[in-house]
């Protein structure tokens, strides 16, 4: 039985399949078969290194204030990317009120500067732990773009509202975001559909790790789980959200969301329905970013692995482990995503295709204030990817 077969007859109380159609019919991408081994050269990314695939790099760390109130600068630290015709669409989520824009020339392959553009003024509206972001371009040159909280609980524990929204943006001009109103919707009911109709009825545990802040002995404090990587598919009906945690089986849990533009009309966060729920097995790793990419028909998704709980009094705090990798799925339920880029010692937390070209960029951030490390916050990275070949360059 396959990982989603044997997912779904565990979770067979919980809910019914809708048969979300997840890619475009008859894609298959790269004339690759489901399940077929494609025996292709996996390529090795790392920091602050430039040859192939890689073709671009630029730190972007730069500090910027935080929310409408705050005028304390705080370092950029990238979580999500999606790619706006010319220049990536950046999401930080130290910054709860602005996106923030990046240009990028197609020619030379020169990243400028990031900009930063507030879209949120309402207190009430902030976008706390902004890990995602979604985007998909209309045949009217307009776009709309889904930014979403990360759905866990505070460091602390505690299952805030402020760390549960979902915001539509709708724009023409991706230079003029500042000024552009999102409808902000609580993502509360979507995250208690998931835990009680599915992850308790299934036995999927919920993420807990470290925190070095927490009272008394035991530091290990109860986060959930965290959304960290969205797609719209390939029509824009249905929104992918990859989860970074909780691990099931040791395999990253996806699930689709439906409704979105109906929701949104409606000021209704209820319209919005879980469709479909299913793993992709990620070797032990959870999911980063995702993008659907026209150019292999396919997803493209980055995956990383997380800290856990403190073990024991021995150990003062868990090792960081970057281990990320990067890899292409078919969009079929059945076939196993294929790695095809690891990258030992970078935390990458978001990928894209860069419109129809031969490239993709992902974004990664490369410290934390708890972790102590001493490299740069957020990088942009451009690499060459046209599918799953014998060799990551021509």
């Amino acid at each position: 039985m396959s990982i989603y077969g044997n997912m779904l007859r565990i979770c067979a109380q919980a809910f019914t399949v809708a048969g979300v159609l997840l890619t475009a019919p008859g894609s298959l991408g790269q004339g690759q078969t489901p399940g077929q081994d494609p025996g292709f050269e996996v390529a090795e990314i790392r920091f602050g290194i430039i040859e192939p695939p890689v073709v671009a790099q630029r730190d972007i760390t730069v500090g910027f204030p935080p929310s409408p109130r705050d005028s304390t600068s705080l370092p950029l630290e990238a979580s999500g990317v999606a790619w706006l015709d010319g220049q990536l669409l950046i999401v930080s989520d130290r910054h709860d009120h602005s996106l923030f824009t990046c240009p990028v020339n197609l020619q030379t392959m020169e990243i400028g500067p990031p900009r930063q553009q507030a879209i949120v003024e309402n207190v009430q509206e902030l976008l706390f732990d902004m890990e995602s972001v979604a985007s998909l371009r209309h045949p009217d040159g307009t776009w709309t773009v889904y930014v979403m909280s990360s759905l866990s609980n505070e460091p602390s524990g505690d299952p805030l509202p402020k760390r549960q929204h979902l915001a539509r943006l709708r724009f023409s001009d991706p230079d003029a975001l500042a000024g552009t109103r999102p409808v902000v919707l609580s993502a509360s009911a979507v995250r208690e559909v998931l835990e009680k109709s599915h992850f308790e009825i299934a036995g999927v545990e919920p993420y807990r790790t470290y925190f070095a802040e927490a009272s008394g002995e035991d530091k290990n404090t109860v986060r959930w789980g965290n959304v960290e990587g969205t797609t719209l598919t390939y029509n824009g009906q249905n929104m992918l959200c990859g989860m970074r945690n909780p691990l099931y089986q040791n395999q990253a849990i996806v699930f689709v969301l439906s409704n979105l533009d109906r929701a949104v009309s409606d000021r209704n966060p209820h319209a919005m329905s879980v469709t479909d729920l299913f793993l992709l097995d990620l070797d032990g790793r959870g999911i980063t970013g995702m993008d659907w990419d026209n150019v292999t028909n396919g997803y493209l998704i980055s995956a990383a692995r997380s800290n856990g709980p403190w073990l024991n009094k021995d150990q003062p705090f868990p090792p960081t482990f970057l281990d990320s990798a990067l890899y292409w799925w078919s969009g079929h339920k059945q076939d196993h995503p294929i790695l095809f880029a690891k990258a030992p010692d970078m935390t990458i937390e978001g990928i894209c295709r860069l419109g129809m070209t031969d490239y993709i960029a992902v974004v990664s951030d490369e410290a934390d204030k708890s972790e102590s490390r001493t490299e740069s916050q957020s990088v942009v990275t451009i690499l060459y990817f046209t599918g799953l070949t014998s060799s990551p360059m021509p």
